[in-house]
């Protein structure tokens, strides 16, 4: 045990910091603040027996006098424990604070909320489906376990990075209805009682009426068209506003601005918006059975603000073969068949002037506005070769790395080749919490073997904000436009082009 955890416990009236360093029940040592809300605080905590990094969620000793609100908490916890599933955050430990309040002790997710990529812009289909299908996947199982959510929105919705692409986490069952009639548990929210984000509430949840797992439906609907939309469907004004326009008015279709929408895609995103609970989906797992289904006809793509529409050139028709035999229509048809596979061939190259791929107008969110006239805002992406040289800055301050990952830090921050033993030794690296964003993102990259892979860790070090991951995201932009596809001339990395472009812009701001 530490000598913090030695020290007095905090009083019931300190705030959240006042608990950092501190260790409960002999065994969670909080290390970190990760964030905090009107009835309590969550940090990052070791699990000192396991050795392990957790999350710590604490209700303030205030609130647990009233009876309601600690029945809540007790069922989130009995609620988040009932679940075991890839897709849900799991529960590890409950119990009360000394002096008053109580924890919920859960897995560790490490990645963006779902509310924050929204923000960045629209996102493309496949990946929403892919999304969603987790997300109804997460649903089938605690539906069958007897809980609704009823809080299912884009800020209890975690993406975490890994190697072969990114995992959805479903988080935050507060005000979950879990069924429990053995034990003669009697419903918290009363006939008339509205409890729910607006917005993300099904009509009948907002008006206080019976809710089952249909609601939850209903969110997920309203999530799948954001992520499409990359706005809020039901936004602004006063509730009973929200509530009036969700009962008048259809949600505006999404196949006139997302390219190539699939019809099927929509009109499951309308099922699941129906008014009436009757005329939705009525199992999730119809809905992620139709979302995987929909998801196997493309490839997987890793999340994305989704790029302007490329215009589809048009070829011109082949030269008619001659009318009749011989040397003559034989040499017309393959001097034809020739210039037909030059034009195609020209066609997929990229053009070396044209300025790397944008987000569409109003979509690049302000954080990776570059400065004018310096930094990577003037990289064109042209894709100069692996060996061409990317100036880096002066050598990176690395001192406040305890030592054992200092020198995998310095081999991935260097230029060499062979980086995938520096990465295993910095993603292998205990405990994990000392192991800074930025690094942690650098180590991804590394090991990622595919496209989909290194974006994710591309979008880990542009979340760090450090400037010190800028010279990798360089040199990978510097990676050749050639060398994939039948014919060696597409871009391996045509994924993640608009996404690095972005993230260098963002770190060549930094001072």
């Amino acid at each position: 045990m530490t000598s913090a955890a030695a020290s007095p416990l905090p009083t019931p009236d300190a705030p959240p910091t006042a608990w950092i360093g501190h260790t409960l029940d002999g065994r969670y040592h909080l290390r970190d603040l990760l964030g905090e809300g009107g009835m309590g605080a969550v940090f990052t905590a070791e699990h000192l027996n396991l050795r392990k990094l957790v999350a710590v969620k604490m209700i303030h000793a205030e609130y647990t006098g009233n009876e309601e609100i600690a029945e809540r908490f007790r069922r989130e916890a009995m609620a988040t424990a009932q679940i075991e599933h890839p897709n849900v955050a799991s529960a590890i430990d409950f119990g009360p604070l000394p002096g008053g309040g109580a924890y919920l002790v859960t897995q560790l997710v490490r990645g963006s909320s779902l509310t924050d990529i929204i923000n960045r812009g629209r996102m493309r289909w496949q990946a929403v489906c892919d999304i969603g299908a987790q997300i109804a996947d997460a649903l089938t199982t605690a539906h069958a376990a007897g809980i609704v959510h009823r809080d299912l929105k884009p800020d209890n919705i975690l993406l975490e990075a890994r190697e072969d692409g990114e995992v959805v986490k479903v988080l935050d069952f507060g005000i979950a209805r879990v069924a429990d009639h053995s034990q003669g548990t009697t419903p918290l929210t009363r006939l008339g009682t509205v409890m729910g984000t607006p917005g993300y509430m099904a009509p009948e949840q907002a008006m206080g009426e019976p809710t089952d797992h249909r609601t939850d439906l209903y969110a997920l609907g309203v999530i799948l068209w954001e992520c499409l939309a990359g706005r809020a469907l039901w936004d602004g004004g006063e509730m009973s506003d929200l509530l009036t326009r969700q009962l008048t008015q259809p949600p505006p279709p999404l196949a006139g601005e997302v390219v190539d929408l699939p019809v099927e895609f929509e009109r499951i995103i309308q099922q699941l918006l129906a008014r009436e609970a009757k005329q939705r989906p009525q199992t999730a797992r119809e809905v992620r059975d139709a979302l995987r289904a929909l998801g196997r006809s493309v490839s997987q793509v890793a999340v994305s603000t989704l790029p302007p529409p490329s215009p589809t050139p048009t070829l011109p028709p082949p030269a008619a073969p001659a009318s009749k035999g011989g040397l003559t229509g034989f040499i017309a048809v393959f001097v034809g068949a020739a210039l037909l596979i030059v034009v195609l061939w020209a066609m997929r190259q990229p053009d070396d002037e044209a300025p790397s791929e944008a987000p569409e107008s109003g979509e690049r969110p302000a954080e990776f506005v570059p400065a004018a006239g310096k930094g990577a805002s003037d990289d064109k992406s042209q894709g100069a070769g692996p060996s061409e040289h990317v100036p880096s800055a002066s050598k990176p301050d690395l001192g406040e790395l305890p030592a054992g990952l200092r020198e995998p830090a310095t081999s991935l921050l260097g230029e060499a080749k062979e980086q995938s033993k520096a990465a295993e030794a910095v993603l292998a690296y205990e405990p994990e919490v000392d192991v800074p964003l930025w690094l942690h993102g650098l180590a991804l990259l590394a090991k990622a073997d595919s496209c989909e892979a290194k974006r994710a860790a591309v979008k880990r070090i542009a979340e760090a904000n450090d400037k010190r991951g800028l010279p990798a995201l360089q040199r990978l932009n510097k990676t050749s436009r050639k060398g994939c596809g039948a014919f060696k001339n597409k871009d391996c990395l045509e994924c993640l082009r608009p996404t690095l472009k972005q993230s260098i812009d963002q770190l060549a701001t930094l001072p």
